[in-house]
């Protein structure tokens, strides 16, 4: 069994990258560091630019894992999971990474968003799955308004 703490499956989530957006503004609130993980960098770009439009009142200070400032910044991206630390793992990408087992141990707690897309729901089944055969503890939270 894996020693990392459980996982967070936030499902039926209308759009995916609004939600982390929404996720990070509260565990930012709570005075927590937070890592967004996708091995899409192109998900990345759009995320990244996002958490500085998505609410015109709160300021979430963020950068890239390997960007200068980065140990003094609450929020880190980065589509290379060995590079991000924190309190807080938010995945954003619809495989694990081959490393999961190991890189996961890190974080305090991992939140899985998932959308309401199709193929997307498919493959999170499919991490689900994965989770479970290696006995890590799990929540779901159908997040559907």
């Amino acid at each position: 069994m894996l020693t990392m703490q459980k996982i967070d499956f936030h499902f039926n989530v209308p759009n995916r990258l609004r939600y982390a957006c929404l996720v990070a503004r509260t565990v930012y609130k709570r005075g927590l560091t937070l890592a967004f993980w996708t091995s899409d960098a192109e998900r990345l770009r759009n995320f990244d630019q996002l958490l500085w439009s998505f609410d015109d009142l709160a300021f979430l200070p963020h950068v890239r894992a390997n960007a200068a400032h980065a140990d003094e910044t609450p929020i880190l991206l980065s589509t290379d999971l060995s590079e991000l630390k924190g309190d807080v793992l938010v995945l954003l990408d619809d495989h694990l990474p081959e490393s999961w087992k190991t890189d996961f141990e890190r974080f305090g707690r991992i939140i899985d968003v998932v959308s309401t897309d199709p193929s997307e729901l498919k493959l999170s089944r499919d991490r689900y799955r994965a989770y479970k055969a290696e006995g890590v503890e799990l929540a779901a939270y159908d997040r559907r308004h």
